[in-house]
């Protein structure tokens, strides 16, 4: 990775053991001890503005960051990054992007995330938009999806992430290259998994319109809005979209497939 992005948080555990009583149903208790997911908050500051708090896991922190400021519009392209650092405790990521950048605070609507993100800076912008400031050209291309790509993408999700094997605790993200490739990624929160898929893509050079996406959990409109963000333009999800996603996808020409299993899906945009 550019030495210009720098990530000492490399060694933080990202579960813990506890004890818990187990209850049956014939009245019957035992104690148990199991791993379970260790939570981490991080302030991500902007050119020293205070632009995110993130309850993630505390692994793939540079493509969190990376991901988000992108698919929130707040960088356009990642050559705009000047220099990332990331504290040894994983507790603030200090972004320092190139050139004078003007932010205005954040008034929109939270993602619907049950992690508690917020969102405190957005870039100005001659053509920013109330809704991430999209535009219909962001995706470049209308990828056709093969089937033979959906179902593998569902095997995949079937191998399961290791912090879900072991906690039950997270979402994953599934990143799919044109090559076939594909990358996983795991977070409390869909939409930070979605971000640090993200974020890989564009670390690692990779053109967004030949990518897709697969994300276990459920399609609101704020995870259309972010592939959308990112010039994906293919998301798929095993769990089912909510109508104002699929207007949206609609709108911005987002392939949106739902419910996505190895023996069947859904094509809803």
């Amino acid at each position: 990775m550019n030495d210009k992005y720098k990530n000492h948080a490399n060694n933080i555990a990202t579960t813990a053991s506890v004890k818990c009583t187990v209850v049956k149903a014939s009245g019957e208790t035992a104690e148990k001890e199991i791993e379970i997911i260790r939570e981490k908050f991080i302030t991500v500051t902007v050119n020293g503005q205070k632009a995110f708090y993130l309850s993630c896991t505390p692994e793939n922190l540079t493509e969190l960051v990376i991901g988000r400021l992108y698919t929130e519009k707040i960088i356009r392209n990642i050559d705009e990054v000047k220099e990332l650092f990331i504290c040894g405790k994983g507790d603030i990521a200090e972004v320092m992007l190139i050139g004078d950048v003007k932010f205005k605070a954040f008034d929109g609507v939270e993602p619907t995330c049950c992690t508690g993100n917020k969102q405190f800076l957005v870039r100005e912008s001659d053509d920013s938009e109330s809704v991430s400031n999209i535009n219909e050209d962001n995706i470049e291309s209308k990828v056709i999806p093969l089937s033979e790509h959906i179902f593998e993408l569902a095997e995949y999700f079937k191998k399961d992430g290791e912090l879900h094997k072991s906690t039950g605790g997270t979402h994953s993200c599934y990143l799919r290259f044109g090559n076939g490739r594909i990358l996983s990624f795991e977070d409390i929160s869909r939409h930070n998994a979605l971000d640090k898929a993200v974020g890989a893509m564009l670390l690692q050079g990779e053109k967004p319109q030949e990518c897709m996406i697969y994300t276990t959990g459920r399609v609101a409109a704020d995870m259309v809005i972010k592939t959308v963000a990112a010039g994906v333009p293919i998301l798929v999800s095993k769990a089912v979209p909510t109508e104002e996603a699929v207007k949206l996808a609609e709108k911005y020409g987002l392939t949106l497939i739902c419910r996505a299993w190895p023996d069947s899906y859904e094509i809803y945009s």
